[in-house]
């Protein structure tokens, strides 16, 4: 089965791109989940990736109190270590619940004689809640650095292509194709829509925001639909 991922290395400096643009007026997330609703898919997954602003240290001395204040704010989180020789440690904290998991992703790299630090947060859920959602981005500093997935399943309709699937819902979400690979069970678009602010650059250095994954699902003859903005930050 195809699956389309994205490489670490590129999409940490998309990431580090997108953290420079404008902050978007309009909620992407609560905009992917109106228009799913209104197509009656149903929702099986959401998440959400937040990159923290990089910062610098001449010692691992504030990482370690960075890593010493997070296992004290999060008790509950199941935490380990790696090494990647001496220039590259990760400390990784999980919570998983019956229906949401959570994690935190802290890393010190060694670039000559200082060390850049990188925090990342995610939370995914079964359940799509909007005052759950509104209560994660409260409480995180900025906005522009949040990353949305939704995944949804959809009854497909009588005859009609995954690629005029995939059309209506550009359309719901009046975004504009940018990029798009079409096969007969598998579509994959990369879009715009102009009333984000916020976008990414294509290989073409063309602006898009919004990601879209549709494949034909032949166990229970369902559409899997899966939405990302700016780009869909897992596996599909």
């Amino acid at each position: 089965m195809k699956k389309v991922i994205f490489s670490i290395s590129i999409a940490l400096s998309i990431m580090f791109f997108y953290g420079q643009v404008g902050q978007s007026k309009e909620d992407n997330l609560l905009s992917i989940v109106n228009s799913l609703d209104d197509m009656n898919a149903k929702i099986s997954e959401w998440s959400l990736y937040y990159k923290y602003d990089v910062n610098y240290s001449d010692s691992l001395n504030t990482f370690r109190e960075h890593e010493a204040n997070l296992k004290s704010k999060y008790p509950n989180f199941q935490w380990e270590e790696n090494r990647i020789r001496d220039h590259h440690i990760i400390i990784t904290g999980k919570l998983n619940g019956n229906i949401a998991r959570e994690q935190i992703v802290l890393t010190a790299l060694k670039e000559g004689n200082k060390y850049k630090l990188l925090q990342t947060y995610s939370f995914t859920s079964e359940i799509w809640s909007q005052d759950e959602y509104e209560r994660l981005t409260n409480i995180l500093e900025n906005k522009h650095n949040l990353y949305f997935t939704v995944k949804s399943k959809l009854k497909p309709d009588q005859h009609q292509k995954l690629s005029d699937k995939a059309n209506n819902i550009l359309e719901k979400l009046s975004a504009q194709p940018v990029e798009q690979l079409v096969e007969e069970n598998f579509v994959s678009v990369s879009a715009y829509k102009n009333s984000w602010e916020n976008f990414l650059p294509t290989r073409n250095n063309e602006k898009m925001n919004l990601q879209l994954g549709l494949r034909n699902n032949q166990e229970d003859k369902l559409i899997s639909i899966i939405i990302g903005s700016p780009i869909i930050t897992i596996e599909y």
